[in-house]
């Protein structure tokens, strides 16, 4: 490639460069999903950059053949991007944060040179979705049990499935998120969204193929997962499948779905005659400076709204500690009493900066635990609501949620119970820039608006009463505690 008659392909990979480095939050977790060995679902991810990469490099003449005209439409949608992405950021929801980053490049490569352009790109920036997190396997999970279920009632052997596990009568098997088949259904609707594209397909011609190949993932991961079955129970539990791996097995499998794929998707359309590849023309007077201008606005965007943000949030100070716990101070009957060390209920929130059990009875021998959890700044692996943080523990279990209003407004409500049996009751509520919230997702979506222009406090505040007779009466208690509380 001559560098004159192509140097768009090299303003595009400077954009890519920039993103990259700004949002290296999303980028750092893409390169650790495609790294993690052990979980394994987005490994391809490198392979499928590699092929964007080329799918740009083989559009590099209709690249420079197209003209430049800077949009101002996707310049706010591009400005609009990158505050959403800033909010789920703060607000730790990777993902929505994530998946952001390609629509990110997008965006300012279409900004910079505009929509011929952007049409251009946005197959090559599309197909990075199948190496990115928007892709959930319980779904795909359930309908494996339930396969399974109508499988092993037809062949055998009898099976009792209690869930997402399946006991024989010489061993069980647990259907985890493994055993979905999500890695085999995205690599195959890849596949099949690659063949569409160098084909040059009807985009009715496409969604037959994708339909296709969906049908075949299914099929070979049923496959998989019914043998490794039969092979587990045949065997006594001895056999390779089941005691090692069965992965490469899998794969096996799948390889001949793709097959059978390659056979069938000529019989779903014609293949339409190659358009002739366009020549180069000479850019005009002038593209030059336009083309310029667009990648600096574009750029100036990238950069100049994160720094904006952080700027925002460095102006202000940071505001104390909220102390949630301290803030419920019961007036009589109720009076403090000691807490219960061999409690149940063992609340778990990583990197809390503060986290207080607070105690209290009433002269009808009621008794409520109070929790208060607070947080500086919420991040990745320390914020109210995430994968490392638990509010009833290890030692409770949850049933259904509802919200229940009080004397001091709604509460969110569940009943848990320990491994005994015993039941109680669990209200608590969100404390997010002195408002209090109930939906999870709500506290997360407004902890990160308030971020965007300085550092607010995040608090929880939880109660809980045993159901000694039942679970109204436990209700009441707790209606009476809060009324006495003080909360508000």
């Amino acid at each position: 490639m001559q560098a004159p008659r192509y140097a768009r392909l090299y303003w595009i990979a400077a954009l890519a460069c920039v993103v990259a480095l700004v949002y290296w939050p999303s980028t750092i977790f893409l390169y650790e999903k495609w790294t993690d060995t052990a979980g394994l679902t987005y490994t391809h991810g490198w392979l499928i950059l590699l092929i964007c990469v080329a799918l740009v490099v083989r559009s590099r003449r209709e690249l420079a053949a197209a003209p430049v005209h800077a949009s101002p439409l996707a310049t706010v949608m591009l400005a609009l991007a990158i505050v959403a992405w800033l909010v789920a950021y703060r607000a730790s929801v990777v993902g929505l944060e994530v998946p952001l980053l390609p629509l990110i490049f997008w965006l300012a490569v279409t900004a910079a040179f505009g929509w011929t352009v952007g049409r251009l790109m946005l197959f090559p920036v599309a197909f990075l979705y199948f190496a990115v997190n928007i892709w959930y396997g319980n779904p795909l999970r359930e309908l494996t049990v339930r396969v399974m279920r109508g499988l092993l009632a037809v062949t055998g052997p009898p099976a009792v499935i209690e869930g997402d596990v399946i006991h024989l009568s010489n061993g069980t098997f647990l259907i985890e998120e493994g055993c979905s088949g999500l890695h085999f259904m995205i690599v195959g609707l890849a596949v099949a969204a690659l063949y569409g594209e160098q084909r040059r397909d009807l985009w009715r011609v496409r969604v037959r193929q994708l339909a296709l190949m969906a049908g075949l993932a299914l099929l070979a991961n049923w496959v998989r997962v019914y043998t490794v079955i039969e092979a587990g129970y045949l065997t006594d539990m001895q056999s390779y499948l089941v005691r090692v791996s069965h992965y490469g097995f899998g794969w096996s499998v799948f390889a001949v779905a793709l097959l059978v794929f390659f056979w069938l998707a000529p019989f779903l359309g014609a293949e339409p005659p190659l358009p002739s590849a366009a020549g180069v023309p000479p850019s005009p007077n002038g593209e030059g400076r336009a083309q310029l201008g667009g990648f600096a606005v574009a750029v100036a965007i990238l950069l100049g709204l994160p720094l904006l943000h952080v700027a925002l949030r460095m102006s202000r100070p940071v505001p104390p500690l909220a102390h949630p716990a301290s803030l419920v101070s019961p007036l009589p009957p109720w009076h403090a009493v000691p807490v219960d060390v061999r409690s149940a209920w063992q609340p778990v929130f990583a990197g809390a900066d503060e986290l207080q059990r607070r105690a209290f009875g009433s002269s009808g021998d009621d008794a409520v635990e109070v929790l208060g959890v607070a947080y500086r700044t919420q991040r990745q692996g320390a914020k109210l609501v995430g994968q490392t943080s638990s509010l009833t523990g290890e030692g409770l279990v949850a049933g259904a949620e509802r919200v229940v209003g009080s004397a001091a407004g709604p509460f969110r409500e569940a009943e848990v119970a320990d491994r005994a049996g015993a039941r109680s009751l669990i209200w608590w509520r969100y404390q997010i820039a002195g408002r209090n919230l109930v939906a999870p997702h709500a506290q997360q979506l407004w902890y990160g608006i308030n971020a965007l222009v300085w550092r607010p406090p995040a608090a929880l505040v939880a109660l809980r009463t045993p159901c000694n007779a039942d679970c109204g009466s436990a209700r009441r208690t707790l209606q009476e505690f809060v009324a006495h509380s003080g909360m508000r």
